[in-house]
């Protein structure tokens, strides 16, 4: 998949209709879809990294989707749900802090 600054919207509302109007409408939790928006809004991140203007209905998006599916999740009472949920919005979170999904995260403390 190629997402690009032109193209990160259009493709993340198509993978995100694809995944949360099944969940929404029939209560159907199709993993491979969910897979597919995660690989976007990931690719999102990497996209995004260090960007000091990132456009607001991005953000809205991502963030909408997270909730949407958090929301979902109150019906369910999936784990799935919760963790589906939480990806997004790490997703969001590192976009917000410049970073995206391949950063070293560090497993410790710094010994100098």
């Amino acid at each position: 998949m190629n997402v690009e600054k032109s193209n990160a919207l259009e493709l993340l509302k198509e993978s995100g209709s694809e995944f949360i109007y099944p969940l929404k409408m029939g209560g159907k939790i199709n993993e491979e879809a969910f897979n597919n928006l995660l690989l976007v809004a990931e690719e999102i991140t990497r996209v995004f990294k260090n960007d000091e203007f990132v456009p607001k209905r991005l953000l809205s998006e991502i963030y909408l989707l997270s909730v949407g599916i958090d929301c979902e999740n109150y019906h369910h009472k999936s784990d799935l749900l919760d963790d589906m949920s939480r990806k997004i919005m790490q997703c969001f979170n590192l976009i917000i802090a410049g970073e995206s999904v391949d950063d070293i995260k560090p497993k410790g403390p710094r010994i100098i």
